[in-house]
Formats: structure tokens, sequence, C-alpha cells
């Protein structure tokens, strides 16, 4: 495990991303505030006005090029597409005229390719951050989150491009809000590998959900159904016992004096990332921001913060030498990135065909089989009562993805009522929990 000299530069490149990076929307903040009480964007280019001014409503045939479709145009063309609910998947067309068949093994390949895709990029991610490579281990990891951003921006550009949709509604400044806790989360992701394991890092991150519904009350005042905070509770319950079980059973060990760096990490990393799902899903729903819109905008803020972060405190051309040095390590980062960018495709594929439900019971598999394949590398060891605790976890988790798929069945009609009388901050369970899952940028939900 790490050294405590570890645990302080890791807070120290914290830190410094946090203030640098906040410096950055301020400044952006008050540009666009000043510069739109002039009324003066027309003189600056079609660029910053992207970057620092919304598409008004009612000059947003103006805004957008005409020779792309608008937004709204894409997702009503979207909208009159039937959902393959019953219908068999063309994809698979070749290999059975019967419908359901071809349904199973589109279900079946998806599913391969989320677990095959994030049970690699669990076992690089702890791989890099753990290896001792010739110089030593690699403790950039700014430069992983820049290489998985730069990737994710290139296809989500040229996607946005494809179906004319460059071009988002909201600011992008507005993006860069969720982009900071976006890196930062994912700083303190791998920075926690550096003193505490994988089955801990996967176990904490289910916490997140009770995160999102703290984060929503005290940004917007958002309050939920009564059995998200039940099975939220019980989620955390039994992630806290996990956490005290292998603390116990790892007492005396040499990572027994990394556990307050490391679960401090894991609380801000938890914290910021139901920030990031909050905050996605206001953008989604205030400017009806399509989910490769907000992977092109977060991605695009988040490679440039990190490239800036690494700019200025000479990391960067220091960790490129060393892995045109190191095969070992470049081949390692390249199988992350790879992984991720490939994972986040079939996030969206998934969610798409077969829905959010099915999304997240084939991701809770993934992430059981990811610490499985983590103890087996690794030769983490996990007592018999952990792995019960991880099971109430994940247990729980399902049943809560059971049940917001249920519920809007019953109230549908009703959310719409209150979405027309509360206006854009309303929303039924459904609608909160589509935003939550298919706004994911790249690297934050693995």
């Amino acid at each position: 495990m790490a050294s405590p000299s570890a645990g302080e530069e890791a807070i120290t490149n914290f830190v410094y991303g946090l203030v640098l990076s906040c410096m950055v929307a301020v400044v952006l903040n008050i540009f666009s505030k000043t510069l739109s009480r002039r009324d003066a964007k027309k003189a600056y280019g079609f660029l910053v006005d992207c970057i620092l001014f919304d598409v008004n409503s009612s000059n947003s045939e103006k805004d957008v090029p005409s020779s792309s479709p608008s937004s709204a145009q894409m997702r009503a063309a979207t909208a009159s597409k039937p959902t393959p609910t019953s219908n068999g998947s063309p994809m698979f067309a070749w290999l059975s005229p019967n419908a359901q068949i071809q349904r199973a093994v589109h279900l079946v390949f998806c599913a391969l390719g989320l677990v095959i895709a994030f049970v690699i990029y669990g076992v690089q991610q702890e791989r890099i951050m753990t290896t001792e490579y010739e110089g030593g281990r690699f403790k950039n990891p700014n430069f992983l989150i820049f290489s998985n951003r730069f990737v994710a921006m290139g296809i989500a550009l040229g996607v946005c491009y494809q179906k004319g949709q460059l071009r988002s509604k909201a600011a992008l400044y507005k993006f860069s809000y969720c982009s900071i806790s976006n890196i930062l989360s994912s700083f303190c992701q791998f920075a926690s590998l550096q003193f505490l394991s994988f089955p801990v890092l996967q176990v904490a991150k289910s916490c997140k959900a009770l995160a999102v519904l703290l984060v929503s009350f005290l940004v917007f005042g958002k309050r939920f159904p009564p059995f998200e905070y039940a099975i939220a509770t019980v989620v955390m319950l039994g992630a806290g016992a996990f956490f005290y079980i292998y603390a116990e059973t790892t007492k005396g060990g040499s990572d027994s004096s990394n556990w307050t760096v490391g679960l401090t990490f894991l609380t801000i990393f938890i914290l910021l990332d139901g920030f990031t799902n909050v905050w996605q899903g206001y953008l989604s729903k205030t400017y009806k921001t399509s989910q490769w819109q907000m992977m092109l905008g977060v991605n695009t803020f988040s490679m440039l913060l990190t490239l800036l972060i690494q700019g200025t405190d000479s990391t960067l051309v220091d960790t490129i030498m060393r892995l045109t040095s190191t095969p070992p390590l470049l081949i390692d980062v390249t199988a992350l990135c790879t992984s991720a960018v490939i994972g986040q495709l079939f996030i969206f594929h998934t969610i798409a065909t077969f829905g959010p439900l099915v999304f997240t019971l084939i991701s809770i598999f993934r992430v059981i089989l990811s610490i499985i394949t983590s103890c087996i590398i690794y030769g983490h060891y996990i007592v018999p009562i952990g792995w019960l605790s991880i099971a109430v976890v994940f247990g729980a988790m399902a049943y809560r993805a059971y049940l917001k798929n249920s519920l809007p069945k019953e109230r549908t009609k009703e959310g719409l009522s209150a979405h027309a009388h509360k206006g854009s901050h309303s929303s039924t369970t459904k609608d909160v929990e589509i935003l939550v899952d298919k706004v994911k940028s790249v690297g934050t939900s693995t």
C-alpha cells in the first residue's frame, strides 16, 4: 500500500486541481454575466456565444445553423421510432427469423459487452495504481482522466455532428460545474486505490444513491419517495458493515494505516459523484440536453481542465515521457482508456434498447464479478460475513431499480400533471432515473 507521503501528495494534488478548476468556472461565469449585461454577445463570434450564453427559446432557430436539425427535431424523430420492446433486433436478424431469439441474443451481447469492458477497466484501474513499474508507481490520475475524456469527447463530437446536435441550448460553461465534480471525483476514485482495495471502492460506490438524495435536497430542495431513503439507508448500513468487517480482518496489516486517507477520498468521491449526477439531470431537464450533448460538454471541459492542471504543474510532459519509456505502463493505460470508452458506448446502447432496469441489473452483476476478479488476481480476502454484507448492498440496489421501474406505471398521469403545475424542477421518479442513468460521462460510473 501507499506510504504516508503518498497521501500528502495526493491531497495536495486534489486541492490544487480543485482551486484551479473552480477559478476557471468562476471566470467563465463572470464573463457570461458581464458580457450578457452589455448585450454584446453578437460581437464575439459563434464559439464564444456557445461557451458563454444559453440559446434563447425564442431565438433558438436563429442560433442553431439551419443546415442541422435541432435537438427537438432529433428527439421527435427518435421518439417516433418504435422501441424494440416486443420486436426482434435487426442487428441479429441474420442469426434467426425468430424475434425472441434475436432479442435474447442482443441482450446477451449487451450484457457481455458491459461486463467484459468494465471488468477489464476495473482490473486495469487497480493494476495501474498499485503496480511497481520501472521508476515506481504511477501517481498521475489526472493523465488517466484526461486520456479517457479525450477519447470520449472525440466519439461524442462525431455523433453530435452526425445528429446535428453540436449546439446545446445550455451555455457550455454550465457543463464546467459537473465537469469539475467529475474530474475531482475520478481523481479521488483513482487515488483511493493507493490506500484501499478495489472491493472496498466498489462497495463504497453503492452509497452514491444517498449522496444523490442529499445533494438533490441541498441544491434544489428536491424530495424523493420514502422508499428511496429507506433503501439508501439499507445500502449505507450494509456498506458500513462491510467496511468495518474488512477493516477488522486487515487490522495490523500493511494497509491498516491508510484507511483514514482512503476513506476520506472515498467520501469526497461519493459526494462529488452525487453532485455530478444531480447537475447533469438539471441540465437535461432544463435545457433538454441529449445524452450525446451531455457527453460532449462534460468530457470537453474535463479534458481541458485536466490538461490545464497537468500543464501548470509540469506533470504532463513527465508522464508522456514515462509512458514512452515504459511499455507495460503504456499498454495498461491504453487498455484502461479503450475499455472505458467501449463500456460507455455499451451503456448508452443498453439503456436505449432495454431500458434502465435491465442496465442496472447487468451493472450490479458486473460489479460483483469485478470484485471477485480483483480478489482472484490481487489476492484480496473477504470473509463470508463480508460477502453477506455485499449481498445486502447490491440486493437493495436491485430492489430499488425494480421499484423505480414499476412506480411510474401507476403515477405517469399524476407526474405529468405535477410537472405542468410545478415547472421544470418537478419530475416523476422515472424521469430522474433515466436522466441519472443516461447522462453518465465516461469513467465516472466505472
